[in-house]
């Protein structure tokens, strides 16, 4: 709504498919498994502690086709690519159980005007590959008020020091957002297709080599450029200028 009201245009970037998410029960003898492709299907596990968060991938607009075949349909789906899941999918009792996440990937081409700057998911929506569109909003957070506290605190906020923040931000946005295409094409090549599909590359290079693994790694839980709170010497305050303490804390 903000986006339609502030005329800031956006790049569609597209998304071909959309996810079924679901929660089912976990057990200490499951396999260590977070992908499952096979037969046209795609099917991907999350690991909370006490459950599993599921998404199940479909081709954008399938979801009402899916809804006519009833609940059973989607569960012998699940079962099918995920058999060790027999004996849970009951747990799906209706579609009330099972939500559907549509899924856009685009990028404002400029994230601001005056008076107001858009970050996170008003900047960027993600795509929903390796879950860090959260790790770039709260990274896009730290990183615009590392450059708005001083205009703040000296009441004058220009346009050229919001455009600052998109000028920083940029660059992780668009790696990441194209690196997470990369995977989606990879992963996702098999889906509503006939015949067996093995993980694709990408997930077999992470599998068998640890370098790959620790980079992968980085890129999950770190991102393309980590963001450091930068704390003001608040005792400077009363001062025209006030000083940095150097002090930093990474958010990632």
């Amino acid at each position: 709504m903000v986006r339609d009201c502030s005329g800031l245009a956006v790049q569609d970037l597209g998304a071909p498919t959309d996810a079924l998410w679901m929660r089912l029960s976990k057990r200490a003898d499951d396999p260590v498994i977070s992908l499952l492709a096979d037969r046209g299907k795609l099917f991907v596990l999350f690991d909370r502690g006490d459950y599993l968060q599921c998404a199940f991938a479909i081709l954008k607009g399938s979801a009402e086709e899916l809804r006519r075949r009833g609940i059973e349909g989607f569960r012998a789906n699940i079962v099918e690519i995920a058999p060790f899941l027999h004996d849970r999918v009951a747990e799906l009792r209706d579609w009330d159980d099972v939500k559907i996440l549509t899924v856009k990937v685009n990028r404002l081409r400029q994230w601001y005007r005056p008076g107001l700057v858009c970050i996170g998911d008003a900047a960027h929506a993600m795509s929903p590959v390796a879950g860090i569109g959260i790790n770039l909003a709260i990274q896009d957070t730290v990183a615009a008020a590392n450059i708005l506290v001083e205009p703040f605190r000296t009441g004058k906020v220009s346009a050229s020091d919001l455009a600052k923040i998109r000028r920083r931000r940029a660059f992780p946005t668009h790696v990441t957002q194209w690196l997470q295409d990369l995977i989606r094409k990879q992963v996702g090549r098999g889906v509503g297709k006939s015949g067996t599909t093995q993980p694709p590359w990408p997930v077999r290079l992470l599998e068998r080599t640890t370098l790959p693994c620790r980079l992968g790694t980085r890129f999950v839980g770190v991102g393309i450029r980590p963001e450091y709170v930068k704390t003001p010497d608040l005792s400077a305050a009363h001062t025209s200028t006030p000083q940095w303490t150097g002090k930093r804390k990474r958010f990632s």
